[in-house]
């Protein structure tokens, strides 16, 4: 009989495609906000605000693979960041409770996070135990690791994924930059040097397999391929491979913080993600360049 495996955040892109990766070898089932995903066969409902969670939902689950989170793309007003909050630490807080009520105990715990964890003013490369931001964004991504490692207490093997960049050419920064530059226009935003660290979807999912299947994957995890290239290297490679017509324009950092912000920390960063960690667990992504990466 397949394991059971729990993936939340459903609508998700990264989601939909760790669920394309595991649904031959596992039974996957889905938590998702909206009611008439709901009425699908393996997706069920759950309700954060109101703490509602549909249990059948949890019903000899084996893995929980712990994706949702309101986008931090969005205006940071305090209703969105509530909502960015809730979305992540309250749901991770409505899974274990239920998990407690109903006797479940899930094998594997596999949380999402983010690399926004670290001090931004560090620069250079970071590893999993560097320093810890202060600010909001770091605030958030430690209650959220926080939040996953509840589950130790019911027996569960934790594993958080600090995510860099996520490309594909479906959805996200690689997705809009491609559309930018077919239609002629690339852009480097602040630092040309500023380091783009990186990981394709396809090698995420396979990361979350590894999670499931190697017990020796617990903790937080940097997860970025070795090819950091410069972002104005980055841009310029995309020109080269597809798109040599295109002109790339750079655009001063204050001019992206007056129109967007406090947001503006997700960008203007220089953190480089050390991977030392990943590489002991001969962990190797498969779409390692750029070249591969434009390929797929």
């Amino acid at each position: 009989m397949k394991d059971i495996v729990l993936i939340t955040g459903a609508n998700g892109h990264l989601a939909k495609e760790v669920n394309q990766h595991l649904s031959k070898d596992y039974n996957v089932r889905h938590l998702t906000t909206q009611k008439k995903m709901s009425a699908k066969n393996s997706y069920f409902h759950w309700d954060i605000q109101k703490k509602q969670i549909d249990s059948k939902a949890l019903e000899n689950c084996k893995h929980i693979i712990h994706l949702a989170g309101f986008s931090i793309l969005k205006k940071w007003t305090s209703k969105n960041k509530k909502i960015m909050y809730n979305s992540r630490i309250e749901s991770a807080k409505l899974i274990f409770d239920t998990c407690k009520k109903m006797n479940v105990r899930p094998t594997t715990f596999i949380s999402a996070s983010a690399i926004g964890i670290y001090d931004q003013s560090l620069g250079g490369h970071v590893h999993e135990d560097s320093p810890k931001g202060k600010d909001w964004l770091a605030k958030m991504a430690c209650d959220w690791e926080a939040a996953a490692s509840k589950f130790k207490e019911i027996g569960s093997r934790v594993v958080q994924m600090r995510i860099s960049l996520i490309f594909s050419e479906k959805a996200g920064f690689l997705k809009y930059n491609l559309l930018s530059m077919r239609f002629g226009i690339g852009a480097v935003v602040g630092n040309k040097n500023r380091k783009v660290n990186w990981m394709h979807v396809k090698d995420i999912a396979r990361f979350i397999e590894e999670s499931i299947t190697n017990k020796n994957y617990t903790g937080p995890y940097n997860l970025a391929c070795e090819d950091k290239k410069s972002q104005e290297k980055f841009i310029k490679g995309i020109k080269k491979n597809l798109y040599p017509y295109a002109i790339i324009v750079k655009i001063p950092m204050f001019f992206i913080r007056f129109f967007i912000g406090e947001r503006s920390q997700i960008i203007d960063t220089d953190l480089s993600l050390a991977t030392t960690k990943l590489k002991k667990q001969g962990f190797k992504c498969k779409i390692n360049t750029l070249e591969k990466m434009l390929e797929t």
